[in-house]
């Protein structure tokens, strides 16, 4: 192989890294996850500020009314009692606005709608990708073109750019239902057989009614919501107007979640099922920064749906998912639940670190204790920054066993490595700011 062919061919190679790197289902993933969470973030911010707001507007007009009403019963001359007037007629108006705004509901309306835009184009990223890297799947699309709008485009990779945005548009255009039945039929391959499927489509037809209607229930939302098994205690009836409130659009943001990440894992799953390892590394991945945002009940959701997927990638994988469950589990309270998941494997002949974990999990620290210094400084799975970061060590870390033996395995006290640790943070932020000034 010549000198020329072999530079054509590392740069082919580095362009496919790159594309890898910068276009992939993980990618898609993720991204889509930090837009519900912007949108949590904004929920948590915006609209307790709102409510502060409308109650503070509120009591200022109560004292200017008093104020102006105390004044006018008064013995005061008659010009100041013409500027208590002109102040009531100021104050009436700001009370009449008062009365008919609603910033808290104007804001969970419009960020529940934002979720459902984060959505759609999170499905035409996720349908983009899934053909970039299965170029033969473009076979299965049939669409018509004219010669002459063909013979437009350059080549045919830009052909069949033009054609996929079209379908992607065309698939974005339906209801959620008929979308992912096309999907299902596009990858011959069952996706809306989860529990959460009725909740997720209640949720689309409430978003229509917020959009088009001002949440006002229709008899298509009712025979929607009906004919997807949907179940609650508060059917409405034609006519009433539906809130969002808290508890809803909160538990709205994790379903979004939720199905969005078994969506693109069932999809990569099916399409690549030679990445496998790879795609198990993504949702751990995913699992651990719930775990360490201490975000419990996306944890708990996706680790059921790693426990019950019929192919993983290897024995490890399928323990690091069993763990990463059980932390969840008791993070919340559920002890005996966190260790009836790790009690389905035998814990015996595994590795020390898998040991400790087991330790860690049941709470016998004296024991976890013995296993650090087994050990040592690094272990196949337990670094030292493991220590600091994993979630499975958030109560064992407060725990004198834990002092002991983190000073007797590196030499120093856990209180100094702490401190490092926030100087190196602290130094990264600075760096960050003076980046964001310039």
């Amino acid at each position: 192989m010549s000198n020329i062919d072999l530079t054509k061919n590392e740069v082919e190679e580095d362009k496919h890294q790159e594309d890898e790197v910068f276009f992939s289902v993980d990618v898609v993933i993720n991204n889509f996850i930090h837009r519900v969470l912007d949108i949590e973030d904004c929920a948590s911010n915006f609209i307790t500020l709102a409510v502060s707001n409308y109650q503070a507007n509120a009591e200022r007009l109560k004292l200017e009314l008093a104020e102006c009403q105390d004044l006018l019963k008064s013995e005061e001359e008659q010009e100041k009692k013409l500027i208590a007037v002109r102040r009531f007629r100021q104050c009436d108006r700001e009370v009449e606005r008062h009365n008919n705004s609603n910033p808290v509901e104007v804001l969970e309306k419009s960020l529940f709608i934002s979720l459902f835009s984060a959505f759609d184009k999170y499905i035409g990223d996720l349908i983009a990708v899934i053909y970039s890297i299965n170029p033969e799947l473009y076979k299965n699309i049939n669409r018509e073109i004219q010669l002459s709008e063909a013979l437009t485009y350059n080549s045919i990779e830009e052909l069949r750019e033009v054609i996929l945005d079209k379908e992607i548009e065309t698939i974005k255009r339906k209801s959620y239902i008929e979308q992912f039945n096309d999907l299902e039929k596009r990858f011959s391959i069952k996706l809306t057989k989860f529990e959460a499927w009725p909740v997720f489509i209640e949720m689309s037809q409430r978003r229509n009614l917020f959009t088009h209607c001002d949440g006002i229930v229709s008899k298509q939302y009712l025979d929607i919501c009906k004919s997807v098994g949907y179940k609650s205690k508060n059917i409405p009836s034609v006519g009433e107007q539906l809130k969002i409130g808290g508890e809803y659009f909160y538990h709205s943001c994790h379903i979004m979640v939720q199905v969005a990440v078994m969506l693109g894992q069932t999809l990569w799953r099916k399409t690549s099922p030679g990445c496998i390892s790879e795609i198990d590394e993504s949702l751990n991945s995913l699992i651990f920064d719930f775990l360490h945002t201490e975000d419990w009940s996306k944890s708990i959701t996706l680790c059921k749906y790693a426990k019950d997927l019929p192919k993983i990638s290897d024995d490890l994988m399928e323990r690091m998912f069993s763990f990463n469950y059980s932390i969840a589990l008791k993070a919340i309270g559920e002890n005996s639940a966190a260790k009836k998941v790790l009690d389905t494997k035998d814990w015996t002949a595994t590795t020390y670190d898998f040991r400790l974990a087991y330790a860690v999990i049941c709470d016998d620290f004296e024991e976890a204790g013995n296993l650090m210094c087994r050990i040592g400084k690094e272990g196949d799975l337990v670094s030292e920054m493991a220590y600091h970061d994993w979630p499975l060590f958030r109560d064992f870390r407060e725990s004198t066993e834990f002092f002991e033996n983190y000073e007797k395995v590196f030499g120093y006290k856990y209180s100094s490595k702490l401190n490092s640790i926030v100087d190196k943070k602290d130094s990264e932020i600075s760096e960050l700011a003076v980046v964001n000034e310039s």
